[in-house]
C-alpha cells in the first residue's frame, strides 16, 4: 500500500501544499479501477481534499493498467521504439506515446522538485546521459 509520509496535499489552497512528513496525510479507503486494481484514496487534515495516491504521477487518469504502464516504460528504458513496444504489448503506437511523454514530463517534475536546491562542485552522470548528449552535440555526418 501507500506510504503516506511521501505523500502532499495537491491543493495549492491550503497551507501544508506541497509539504511532506507533516502528518496532515490520512488514509481515506480505497476504490477499484476497471482494470481491478485497488487503489488507495488519501486525504488532507488541514483542508479536507481526498486525492488518489496516484494523483500527479504517471498512472492517474490512464485508460491502461499499472502492469502495462510499467511494461511500456520498461520498454522504452531498454530502447524500443514506439512501434515496437506497441507491438510487443498489443496496444496503439499512439497510447505508447502518450505514456511515455506523460511518463517523461513526471521524471522532469520529480527531478526537478528534488534537485533544485543542491549546491554541487562536481557532478558524475552515467552512460545514458552521455549517450544522450552525443548524439545531440555530435550528430551524424552525411
Amino acid at each position: 500500500m501507500c506510504d503516506t509520509n511521501i505523500q502532499f496535499c495537491n491543493n495549492e489552497a491550503c497551507k501544508s501544499y506541497g509539504i511532506r512528513e507533516q502528518g496532515n496525510i490520512v488514509k481515506a479507503g480505497t476504490y477499484t479501477t476497471k482494470h481491478g486494481e485497488t487503489k488507495q484514496m488519501l486525504k488532507c487534515n488541514i483542508c479536507n481534499i481526498r486525492f488518489s495516491e496516484t494523483k500527479n504521477t504517471v498512472f492517474a487518469k490512464s485508460h491502461y493498467s499499472s502492469e502495462t504502464i510499467k511494461n511500456i516504460i520498461n520498454c522504452a528504458v531498454e530502447g524500443n521504439g514506439v512501434r515496437s513496444t506497441a507491438r510487443i504489448l498489443d496496444i496503439s503506437k499512439d497510447g505508447v506515446n502518450k505514456i511515455i511523454l506523460k511518463a517523461g514530463k513526471h521524471a522532469h517534475n520529480v527531478l526537478s522538485e528534488l534537485l533544485h536546491s543542491l549546491h554541487l562542485e562536481e557532478c558524475q552522470l552515467d552512460e545514458l546521459w552521455s549517450f544522450v548528449q552525443k548524439k545531440k552535440l555530435f550528430p551524424k555526418k552525411t
